[in-house]
């Protein structure tokens, strides 16, 4: 029979070993979760004749302009952290493609900023097909107090996650916890 973790919460005398088995029953789901979405995003590249950069930036450029926000190569660079030049290629590659183009800014015309091409979202949709509304019919059959559990356990592990980069990305080693000490 498979582990499921609703059943790991049946009984009061769960020790730490079936805490560690149902935190590896999450984590295990999300692993195959972030395969299948990973597999999703490969799917969609290539019916698209993307790579994995151009499709990251597209997607930001298309939420940040349905935000009213407008986006310029730097934040571009910034949110994809790859260089300056890398994101001049990008960007002249996906304005060649037909999927963006360059404005100057309305608050600042020596600023440029990038726009989506109205294609590029239906063109983005149609690639997709109907899995975002078969990930919506899925979170619809949370209750509120399983959405707000969901949610608040991946902002946890986004910040987890954010916090790990940190430590990758500076020259101090992280913290050892209390539990980690020898």
């Amino acid at each position: 029979m498979a582990y499921s973790v609703q059943d790991a919460g049946t009984h009061y005398w769960y020790s730490d070993d079936a805490q560690r088995e149902r935190s590896v029953a999450v984590l295990e789901a999300m692993r195959t979760y972030r395969a299948a979405e990973s597999a999703m995003r490969s799917r969609t590249q290539r019916a698209m004749g993307l790579g994995e950069n151009d499709l990251l930036a597209l997607r930001y450029l298309i939420t940040a302009k349905q935000d009213g926000r407008s986006i310029g190569p730097k934040e571009l660079t910034t949110y994809l952290g790859i260089s300056s030049a890398s994101t001049t290629v990008l960007i002249d590659r996906l304005e060649k493609a037909g999927q963006v183009r360059r404005e100057h800014s309305p608050f600042d015309r020596r600023a440029l900023i990038l726009i989506p091409t109205a294609t590029t979202d239906a063109e983005i949709q149609a690639a997709l097909g109907d899995v975002p509304e078969r990930m919506v019919e899925v979170a619809n059959r949370l209750d509120p107090a399983q959405a707000k559990v969901v949610v608040d356990f991946l902002q946890n592990m986004r910040a987890a996650v954010d916090e790990i980069d940190a430590h990758v990305d500076s020259d101090v080693p992280p913290a050892r916890s209390a539990s980690a000490q020898p």
